[in-house]
């Protein structure tokens, strides 16, 4: 099986100074401002999400096609403000015309109840890798592209101080089965 080759590597200066440099990057970079919107319902569901995808949570819970974007409404609906600032961005290209882009970004959260305005609750490293390919989703999505696999990597325990313990952040079990 041939190796994947990398295809960019971007740190975050460059991300910050250039832009997203390439169609994985700017799907991601779309994905990235999507997400930190507080309106999280404008975006159709299978936008960013292949209707096969895998999601694979860091509490070490997957979910699948339809039910990805209903839970990041709920996970992220929780939090009154999101920031990312990106540490480094790589892309490596498949033989298959697919990509894998690893993300490492900060996570910068702001608590419900917190001043948005002021410096975040609290801000935690992460790492995504994601598998991106063509879409096959009717309509548009950024750049022709969905998410195939996706894989995080965060560490939500120190979130424990401003959420209560019930919280889908914490969750180790698919809360769109529950």
């Amino acid at each position: 099986m041939p190796l994947p080759r990398l295809n960019s590597f971007l740190s975050g200066a460059e991300w910050a100074a250039k832009g997203p440099q390439t169609p994985a990057q700017r799907f991601y970079g779309a994905y990235a401002t999507a997400i930190k919107e507080s309106d999280l319902t404008n975006h159709e569901k299978h936008q960013f999400y292949a209707k096969d995808a895998v999601f694979h949570n860091q509490n070490g819970v997957d979910y699948y096609g339809a039910e990805i974007w209903p839970w990041i409404i709920k996970l992220f609906g929780q939090f009154a403000r999101l920031e990312h600032d990106f540490i480094a961005i790589w892309e490596l290209e498949n033989d298959d015309g697919t990509v894998h882009l690893i993300a490492q970004v900060t996570r910068h959260i702001w608590a419900p109840g917190s001043d948005i305005n002021a410096s975040p609750t609290v801000s935690i490293p992460l790492s995504m890798i994601c598998e991106i390919g063509s879409s096959t989703a009717h309509g548009e999505t950024p750049e022709g592209l969905q998410f195939y696999h996706v894989w995080l990597y965060w560490d939500t325990y120190l979130l424990q101080p401003y959420f209560p313990k019930d919280s889908i952040v914490f969750s180790s079990v698919n809360v769109q089965k529950e």
